[in-house]
């Protein structure tokens, strides 16, 4: 364990060396390990009991070190209202078990801006001694290694002191309504292809897709119309045309203009054609390679929808999206893979490879899935039934490997293989692992434990409130949206009007409300935040 000594007016803690000061009397932020694996990122460390380890497959795999990083900590309030003011004699203390040669590096980071740009926050710097922190929002980051797999690192939890300094004003200002969206940030980079590409822009005027959507309700609706357009083109299967062997990532060779459009290809080539021609309207889709039951691969679609704020499952080749059977709720992969391993597989067991592992099972559910499966009966083209409860779909989504960009019109290279392949981290693609479907291959090198890694958050508006004044509030816009042109604030209902990312709100007396968005370069809007407070008497 780290070894805590106590010294008479500040304490310290010890670590291989490094000594992490904290001014006494200091206010306290406590972080658990739950928390730590909450935050930003969490790669290469898994939880164990109560604290956080590095994950020895790591090592077996890459000797890579694990790395945790907290979310943004505003250290002077805690929701999205608070005071303006300062904080000094910033410090941290870690609860960790660290013997050599196993080694745990704290760094830390500070800023005056909650969504960050680099210009407002320093650089990563050794928590090591005293701290002066540039703004009232800071960020830690705990590197864990070892050079031994036999010794492993491990983080209990930590805590920070500081000392905050808030304005004090003679009139609250209180918050009536939060309905603020939360920017879910992962650490994996993903390659957004922008609209008016000009091969996804043939693709939108030739099969004038415009039209496939017109006069639908909303937006669900609207890709359920491309899902079925896609469906219903008819399939070739080529030989291979990449070098080595490989489909390729290319709307043009894909999608051939003949008979109102044919798809060459297998499922693979069917995402890229719903993807290419959703990011073609506006909205933002990614790739996926599944693997469940009977050792049965499949590719498949997620593209976001802002009326549902979340990823929703489409499979262009079978014509298919999965809901909940009480709610007709349309789900994620995500959702999808949650009732597939707490339903199919029994408590304790854990996703196994092999032709007739839990076939029985599967077989016996029959009927009994919480989960529907809402299709027009179109398979590759053509129109026939097929059988949900046992081939493709949700029964597939055990092991999910994402393809992390969807820009390969603009970046064609370099390709991944061929689109057969299980979902094994093959060209360094992450995976995502829990307890009931854990790493089976050796060449799976990057995966991610938690669903926000994999499962962010797209288009959403947010911001943060300050008090500046006695009737005056600081407004910092942040979003989440790819391609984002400005944000579009709206006052007390009032008419909806361009603002830069940090302005000032004047308050009346009483109920005041501020309503933020965003839209990107296309004219594209995306998800309101929403907030009510009150100055004053009621």
């Amino acid at each position: 364990m780290g070894r805590l000594r106590w010294i008479s007016l500040v304490w310290i803690a010890v670590i291989h060396g490094q000594i992490l000061f904290a001014a006494d009397n200091a206010q306290e932020r406590i972080l658990t390990a739950r928390d730590l694996y909450a935050g930003l990122e969490a790669t290469r460390v898994i939880p164990k009991g109560d604290s956080l380890v590095l994950d020895a497959r790591n090592l077996q795999k890459t000797g890579g070190a694990g790395v945790i990083i907290t979310d943004v900590l505003d250290l002077i309030g805690t929701g999205i209202l608070s005071n303006e003011g300062s904080i000094s004699d910033l410090g941290i203390q870690i609860t960790a078990n660290a013997e050599a040669p196993a080694h745990i590096a704290v760094e830390v980071r500070t800023g005056t801006s909650f969504f960050q740009t680099e210009a407002t926050w320093s650089k990563w710097q050794p928590a090591i001694g005293a701290i002066i922190p540039r703004g009232r929002y800071a960020q830690f980051r705990f590197v864990l290694t070892t050079t031994d797999a036999r010794v492993l690192p491990a983080i209990t939890g930590a805590k920070i002191t500081y000392q905050a300094n808030p304005s004090v004003f003679p009139e609250a200002v209180i918050l009536l309504e939060d309905q603020v969206q939360q920017i879910l940030v992962s650490p994996v980079v993903f390659g957004y292809e922008r609209p008016d590409q000009s091969d996804l822009t043939w693709l939108r005027q030739t099969f004038k897709l415009d039209e496939v959507i017109a006069g639908k309700q909303n937006e669900f609706g609207q890709l359920k119309a491309l899902l079925d357009w896609v469906a219903k083109r008819k399939n070739k299967r080529p030989e291979m045309q990449n070098p080595d062997g490989s489909y390729p990532w290319n709307i043009r060779k894909a999608l051939g203009e003949e008979n109102g459009g044919t798809i060459y290809g297998h499922c693979m080539s069917y995402c890229e054609t719903l993807i290419s021609a959703v990011i073609s309207l506006g909205w933002q889709a990614r790739h996926l390679a599944i693997k469940g039951f009977r050792d049965t691969n499949h590719e498949v679609a997620e593209i976001w929808v802002n009326e549902l704020n979340k990823w929703v499952y489409l499979d262009p080749s079978l014509d298919t999206y999965y809901a909940d059977r009480k709610t007709g709720q349309p789900l994620s992969l995500l959702e999808m893979h949650n009732i597939y391993t707490n339903f199919v597989l029994k408590p304790g067991e854990i996703q196994r490879r092999g032709e007739d592992v839990n076939l029985s099972r599967v077989e016996a559910l029959r009927g009994k899935h919480p989960i529907k499966c809402v299709t027009n009966d179109y398979t590759y083209g053509e129109h026939e039934k097929w059988d949900w409860e046992y081939g493709h779909g949700y029964l597939t989504a055990g092991w999910m490997q994402l393809t992390p960009r969807n820009n390969w019109q603009s970046q064609p290279e370099p390709w991944c293989r061929a689109f057969a392949e299980d979902p094994d981290g093959y060209c360094g693609f992450p995976v995502y692992i829990d307890e009931k479907t854990p790493i089976v291959e050796s060449s799976t090198a990057v995966w991610y434990t938690r669903p926000r890694d994999l499962w962010w958050s797209l288009n959403q508006a947010s911001f943060r409130l300050i008090r500046t004044g006695d009737d005056t509030l600081s407004v910092e816009c942040g979003n989440s949206q790819p391609f984002f042109k400005r944000y579009l604030a709206r006052i007390d209902g009032g008419e909806w009007k361009p603002v830069d990312s940090h302005f000032q709100w004047k308050l009346g007396i009483g109920r005041n409300q501020l309503e933020i968005n965003v839209e990107d370069e296309f004219g594209r809007k995306g998800i309101v935040s929403k907030a009510s407070v009150r100055l004053g008497a009621r």
